[in-house]
């Protein structure tokens, strides 16, 4: 499964709005919990030949310039790549499908993806063309859903909500309630913070570990973050549920 057009189109209308989320320091899971754990992870990254995978408005470009990169960004949307032209004219971007990259072999240093890989599946002819992108030693960084959390079901009620995952048994009716579906591989219609409408691909951990496996990377490390002790302040609530669920997971992939 591809990523959605209907996706695309929410990202495209909406990269003005995307890009004052990611700029505002507002976004708790990305500012306390995902960005603090990947960048912990980046290497050094002078003079090295970077391409950001689904770098979106281009905030994560500006990072790891800053850090004496040099950056290409690709994104699919349309919108979120102008955007980031406009903010950020001294870097480079382009609009580019993330499963049908357009670079010669050996192009990169390092490859860096930030929450995008959950919009496609499978993930063998990503993987296999960014092993040929990259050079001998190079690396790939991303981070994605955690199935625990995303294949976990969702409720509403007023303004309290609930993810769960788990079931009751009921031994009179020989029956059970299962809430939640960790082991089904399927597309999930969400909207985000209220207005953006978005769908993403669930897989388990077998599903995206076989696809690690099968490829030609080495799995060099595998990361389940916690939200980090300065956001405990910010948002008790999110900081309580994430040092004990978790979000996101990031994988450090290395070219043998």
């Amino acid at each position: 499964m591809s990523t959605d057009k209907n996706t695309i189109d929410s990202y495209n209308s909406y990269a003005e709005k995307w890009a004052q989320k990611m700029r505002s320091g507002e976004n708790i899971a990305h500012e306390y919990l995902e960005k603090p754990a990947m960048y912990a992870k980046l290497p050094d990254l002078s003079g090295l030949r970077v391409l950001c995978l689904g770098c979106g408005t281009g905030e994560e470009c500006a990072h790891l310039a800053s850090l004496g990169a040099k950056v290409v960004g690709v994104d699919i949307s349309e919108g979120l790549i102008e955007y980031a032209k406009k903010s950020y004219p001294e870097l480079e971007f382009h609009v580019m499908d993330m499963e049908q990259l357009d670079f010669p072999p050996e192009s990169f240093d390092f490859v860096y993806s930030s929450l995008v890989m959950h919009y496609v599946e499978p993930w063998q002819g990503i993987l296999k063309s960014l092993h040929t992108l990259l050079k001998k030693d190079g690396r790939f960084l991303f981070s994605t859903h955690h199935p625990v959390r995303w294949g976990s079901q969702k409720t509403y009620e007023g303004t309290n909500s609930a993810v769960l995952m788990g079931y009751k048994k009921f031994k009179a009716s020989k029956t059970c309630e299962v809430v939640g579906d960790y082991l089904t591989t399927r597309r999930i219609n969400d909207t985000w913070f209220e207005d953006f409408k978005v769908s993403y691909i669930h897989r388990s951990m077998q599903e995206i570990l076989k696809d690690i496996i099968d490829s030609d990377f080495d799995l060099i490390d595998f990361i389940e973050p916690k939200s980090t002790d300065t956001c405990r302040e910010v948002d008790p609530v999110f900081w309580e549920i994430h040092q004990k669920i978790p979000l996101f997971m990031i994988f450090d992939l290395l070219k043998k």
